[in-house]
């Protein structure tokens, strides 16, 4: 345990059914002023989610100008894009209205519309991003990233080379947590995003960076999600679970905010860089190849998280404990229907040196470097073979 540390919520929370609206009054008490932009994605906007705080806002009279050109993975492009829709309607306050990638695009675009530079002006920290003057407010509508409270922004460059932004100043000033826009989420991205939230929270209490805090953040959404992760798969308008699940999320998301992340979104970034798996699903085959191993150098920790991922500990020995709850995670990720196998997106043995080399880069670092246990580029190598080989994964599917 670290003996010097800091914890430090950035943002405000809310949570509540029908939370949502209530966002006219937020903007005008966060902004004061009347005109916001709502960033959100083409499948949001479908499916009528966008509609719903589009009619709450115009109950306040606030001005609204909708920006929706956001692939599954933000790109560079479009968090300029969205940076200037912002400046030319002078927006005060933006809102993110979707999963991951629709919330990081208006986090980091909602702090550049202070200036004129590009995202990757401002990529891996390479410059200062500029004073914010635009507030955010962010809705998630999976349970998933937690990026409704933190302040790093994921997305790709040109070369769809997953790169970050960092800024305390990035994190929104509120995040509503609301399971009325989580109830239409489709079983594969509710399991991918909830497994997502899992690796978080399970990466966090186990990196190099934890403390107490942290570790009670981590814990409470892991047995969140062993509670609540099974009955929103059978039963998917089950509110309460839900809405279980998208507190999981959001603590999971403090955790990593304060503490990060480890190797498994090392491996799981260089596989959406390789071969644009879905982050999700990405983190849950990377964390499921390397749980074991990180046991060896944490036992005490990854003994409780398999107490928090309901595992009977009795008769066993802390070790053996441990060693059980990488086989709960792996049974999570068996019922969830995620596929392991990476055949069908075309990544084989024929990509491991491509593997490794990602998961070595610059931008991939500080996860691998934050891992409880320090991986060599030999030890990446193996799992680069064992993540690649369809005959091993296949089985378990």
């Amino acid at each position: 345990m670290n003996s010097l540390f800091e914890f430090v919520p950035k943002t405000k929370i809310v949570y509540g059914f029908e939370r949502y609206l209530q966002v006219g009054q937020d903007v005008k008490m966060l902004s004061g002023d009347t005109r916001v932009v709502l960033i959100t994605d083409h499948g949001v906007l479908n499916s009528g989610l966008a509609s719903l705080i589009i009619s709450a806002l115009k109950k306040e009279q606030i001005e609204v100008t909708v920006f929706s050109d956001i692939k599954s993975e933000p790109t560079s492009a479009s968090i300029d894009e969205a940076a200037r829709v912002i400046r030319e309607f002078r927006a005060q306050c933006v809102i993110g209205l979707g999963g991951g990638s629709a919330m990081d695009v208006a986090k980091m675009a909602a702090l550049m519309a202070s200036g004129e530079q590009g995202a990757m002006h401002y990529a891996l920290m390479a410059n200062p991003f500029p004073q914010k003057r635009v507030k955010s407010i962010m809705i998630p509508t999976t349970s998933g990233t937690g990026a409704e409270v933190t302040s790093t922004v994921v997305f790709s460059d040109e070369q769809q080379r997953k790169v970050w932004g960092w800024d305390e100043k990035i994190a929104p000033e509120l995040a509503i947590i609301d399971p009325t826009f989580t109830l239409a989420l489709p079983r594969m991205l509710t399991a991918a995003t909830t497994l997502d939230a899992l690796v978080h929270a399970i990466e966090a209490c186990a990196g190099k960076r934890s403390n107490p805090l942290i570790e009670a953040f981590s814990l409470q959404s892991i047995q969140l999600i062993r509670e609540n992760f099974e009955t929103v798969l059978q039963v998917p308008n089950d509110v309460e679970a839900r809405g279980k699940l998208a507190l999981a999320a959001t603590l999971a998301g403090m955790a990593i905010e304060n503490g990060g992340t480890g190797l498994a979104h090392c491996i799981g970034h260089a596989l959406g860089t390789i071969g644009s798996i879905h982050h999700g699903r990405a983190v849950a085959i990377s964390l499921n190849a390397v749980y074991e191993w990180n046991v060896e150098a944490a036992v005490d920790i990854h003994a409780k998280i398999a107490q928090s991922l309901g595992v009977n500990d009795q008769g066993l020995s802390k070790k053996e404990l441990a060693l059980a709850g990488a086989r709960e995670f792996n049974r999570l990720i068996a019922i969830s229907g995620l596929k392991q196998s990476l055949e069908d997106d075309g990544l084989s043995l024929a990509d491991v040196d491509r593997f490794v080399e990602t998961m070595l880069s610059p931008e991939n670092e500080p996860m691998r470097l934050n891992n409880c246990r320090l991986a060599s580029e030999n030890d990446l190598r193996q799992f680069a073979e064992q993540i690649l080989s369809s005959e091993r994964m296949s089985h378990q599917v």
